[in-house]
């Protein structure tokens, strides 16, 4: 039994928690998944906090930085990004210092608005070139608020990511977790040029290499009481992360092999030989536990016809105990938009338990070359809620069965509308 002391010690406590929920600001838990669900489409977990708003929360309540690393940056007029941007300039012109890293090979793509910003008072803009330094892209969408909260997940900075996209993201408000992102932000930072300068070729990935106490890791946060968090960053390229244990492929491994009773994984793509790595890892680890009894569900975007990754799925769907579903996102009322209206989050649930959110498709190239982070969370009611995402698209109208010995035709979904379709946006 406790202690009269312990009952009171435990008393204070509950009432600290109980006067911080009635806060206001500080009535989110620290760690919250974060979704879009793409209009017209019937998608997500109504009960997850919408992207857009989180977005404009967290930099409005901005007050010393903002510090972005995103794969690019595209916005069109009425659209979500216009708020956003005009936040990050409210929030530059209250003193805020705003830094905005892109990927070099991207920002030739989308180079208008990085460039108006580059000009503006208050924002930094620079481009970080992956493929002279890792053979790949800087895939990852993140951003760091103060230093006290991170937002990653499979949301670009694009306001097609924040309308017309199914994503999934997490936002965690610790300084721990976030100077954990932080120290690759800055690495990164130091190897990019100025927008609208000649790059520099003599920049290099410098990791500073972390080395942690035991115990350590995981990181823990209380979220109620009775209810706490157990988190594990981790990253991509391999050769330029901050802690070599914390490589992003093995540590979704170690959840493959752990779980005992059900895995649910969605993705934007999958395959084996990727662009530049053919790594077959996780495919092993998938089969592995199907065959051990696993019960195993992974949801693909239908993006992936066409690609040599569809072979590799189909072969995938072979597998006993597995299961595999194309998904398609109905078609939105306004006209046909380039490179939208898709399931485009990379999240895996094992057991109700853990729930791995990341920015990387499941394909060789996103681990060795590409920098891409995750975060692995302990925590069922989290796993829950992640849960509950998987379940609405695996049983939306637009999921199919794959089929593993059919033919299927490349999705339309460039610049170019299907035949007789009217384009919006660009």
């Amino acid at each position: 039994m406790m202690t009269g002391l312990r009952l009171a010690v435990r008393a204070v406590l509950l009432a600290a928690f109980a006067a911080a929920l009635g806060a206001g600001a500080h009535a989110a838990p620290p760690v919250q998944l974060v979704e879009t669900r793409p209009v017209e489409a019937g998608l997500g977990n109504p009960k997850l906090p919408a992207a857009l708003d989180t977005w404009l929360e967290l930099i409005r309540g901005a007050r010393r930085s903002l510090d972005f690393e995103e794969f690019y940056l595209s916005t069109w007029p009425g659209e979500p990004t216009e708020d956003v941007l005009a936040a990050l300039g409210q929030a530059a012109g209250r003193g805020v210092r705003v830094r905005l890293l892109l990927d070099a090979r991207m920002y030739r793509t989308y180079p208008r608005t990085a460039d108006s910003l580059a000009a503006v008072g208050g924002f930094e803009v620079r481009l970080v070139d992956f493929g002279r330094l890792a053979g790949g892209v800087q895939h990852s969408k993140f951003f760091l608020v103060d230093g006290d909260a991170v937002f990653l997940g499979s949301q670009n900075f694009d306001w097609r990511a924040l309308k017309h996209i199914h994503e999934l993201g997490v936002l965690v408000r610790d300084r721990r977790v976030a100077a954990e992102f932080q120290r690759v932000f800055e690495m990164d930072w130091a190897a990019a040029s100025p927008a609208g300068q000649p790059p520099d070729t003599t920049l290099a990935l410098r990791p500073v290499q972390v080395t942690r106490a035991a115990g350590e890791l995981p990181i823990r946060l209380v979220q109620a009481p009775g209810d706490t968090v157990s988190l594990w960053p981790s990253y991509s390229p391999r050769g330029a992360i901050p802690d070599s244990n914390l490589w992003d492929r093995d540590l979704i491994v170690r959840t493959l092999d752990g779980a005992r009773r059900e895995i649910v994984l969605q993705v934007l793509s999958y395959a084996v030989a990727g662009r530049r790595e053919r790594d077959d890892t996780l495919d092993a680890a998938l089969r592995r536990a199907a065959a051990r009894g696993v019960k195993v569900k992974l949801i693909v975007s239908d993006w992936v016809t066409g690609s040599s990754g569809l072979a590799d799925l189909q072969s995938l769907a072979r597998a006993p105990n597995l299961e595999v579903k194309l998904s398609t996102v109905p078609e939105w009322s306004g006209g046909y938009i380039p490179f939208a209206r898709v399931e485009h989050c990379k999240y895996l649930v094992a057991d109700t338990l853990w729930t791995w959110v990341g920015t990387s498709n499941w394909e060789g190239s996103y681990f060795h070359n590409a920098r891409n982070l995750a975060v692995t969370l302990r925590n069922r009611p989290l796993a829950e809620a992640a849960r509950a995402v998987f379940e609405t698209s695996w049983t939306a109208p637009g999921a199919r069965p794959l089929d593993p010995d059919a033919k299927y035709e490349p999705k339309v979904r460039g610049e170019e509308p299907p035949p007789g379709k009217k384009k919006y946006g660009g």
